[in-house]
């Protein structure tokens, strides 16, 4: 959901032109870039991590087993 925003609010910003962002060098990439796009790194770091995560697990389940005489 968190990507889902940010991804909207750049996208519409982009959109219309930048017309809404401050044309300031600082304050563009600083602060609507800079500080928004934490919010696109951190939940994709831990969107790449749950995948890592589910893909060890599954090939820990499909690995054969070894039956027992």
């Amino acid at each position: 959901g968190q990507l889902y925003g940010d991804i909207l609010y750049f996208a519409t910003e982009a959109r219309a032109g930048w017309s809404h962002s401050d044309p300031r060098p600082f304050y563009f990439w600083g602060y609507f870039v800079g500080l928004n796009g934490i919010w696109v790194l951190v939940p994709g770091l831990l969107i790449l991590d749950a995948c890592h995560q589910l893909a060890t697990a599954q090939r820990g389940h499909d690995r054969p087993r070894h039956k027992a005489h």
